[in-house]
């Protein structure tokens, strides 16, 4: 057989996910182990496969399936991540399949946990043809660098009018939000998708001169969230049995935590003083003491008191 011949015959045997060694390439194909080398630095160019050493190595596909190297742009993988979204395959199966295949190929990140099943807290509503039309018209607007004015209903139901210079689509809890450079407060704000009610793509372009991955992970560091605030010291005591998912988890790299025979814990780090900061300590309050600082006791116990008063 020809060169071309053996490397499609090789890739094919590939294509199985299994470990297969030099040798038997050897034997398969009627060529020299060192032919076989040159074949898999060929395939290498274009495919994801593993070399193995050891007495029983030898070379893998990576992948699942057969993605090509740079097959898809991240652009493009945003995009087709927001169509997999959108589809209710409901019950059909081959669809289903589909799907997963995808989700579990190209679209995956290779983080062990990517990999594994889990339920949702909650499921997000599905969205008309009007919205999915405008999500199109949003990312069509971030590809070409379009200014874009929108529509935007806030967390208290007030809506403004918004022009915006549109970066990319971020997925956080289950939500997709835009983020974009507001040109009302001339900032990097996140916008969640299904709180812009309309949107219309300007003539205007603009240069993308914002490095938004970079932000995204000054915005991870010391937080348990997207949404910033100021860094303060907190230092929580928190009681069994609470303590141990606690201790279970990384919540900011520069954690440090006590444990006492009790099964209590003194938990203390440097935190962004945000929105889901006092949402994650209202989550356990039956269970956890402010030790410090005073101001976020106070800002709590006002929270508890007026959610008090609704319930006399």
């Amino acid at each position: 057989m020809s060169d071309i011949s053996n490397c499609l015959m090789m890739l094919v045997n590939l294509s199985s996910n299994r470990l297969i060694s030099k040798k038997e390439f050897a034997e398969k194909l009627g060529v020299s182990e060192r032919q076989v080398s040159r074949y898999k630095n060929k395939l290498s160019e274009i495919f994801n496969i593993e070399s193995v050493p050891g007495p029983k190595g030898g070379y893998r596909i990576v992948d699942k399936c057969l993605p090509v190297k740079e097959l898809l742009t991240e652009d493009e993988i945003m995009l087709l991540k927001l169509k997999l979204f959108s589809i209710d395959a409901g019950e059909d199966t081959k669809l289903k399949n589909a799907i997963d295949k995808i989700n579990y190929s190209i679209l995956n990140n290779e983080k062990e946990e990517s990999r594994i099943q889990f339920m949702p807290y909650s499921r997000i509503k599905p969205q008309s043809d009007e919205f999915k039309n405008m999500q199109n018209e949003i990312y069509s607007a971030i590809i070409n660098s379009n200014e874009l004015s929108i529509e935007y209903e806030d967390n208290n139901g007030k809506k403004s009018k918004r022009d915006v210079q549109p970066y990319k689509f971020f997925s956080y809890k289950g939500e997709t939000y835009l983020i974009a450079n507001c040109l009302l407060r001339n900032e990097i704000r996140f916008f969640k998708l299904v709180r812009i009610k309309w949107c219309f793509v300007k003539t205007i372009k603009f240069e993308k001169t914002i490095d938004v991955d970079k932000l995204i992970k000054e915005y991870e560091k010391n937080n348990i969230g997207i949404f910033c605030g100021e860094d303060i010291n907190i230092r929580l005591k928190i009681y069994h049995p609470i303590a141990n998912t606690v201790k279970e988890r990384i919540w900011v790299d520069n954690q440090v935590i006590y444990e006492s025979e009790d099964g209590n814990i003194i938990f203390e780090a440097k935190m962004k003083k945000a929105p889901e900061l006092l949402s994650w300590i209202l989550s356990m309050i039956n269970s956890v003491e402010i030790l410090e600082p005073k101001e976020l006791r106070e800002e709590i116990k006002e929270i508890l008191e007026k959610n008090l008063k609704k319930l006399k």
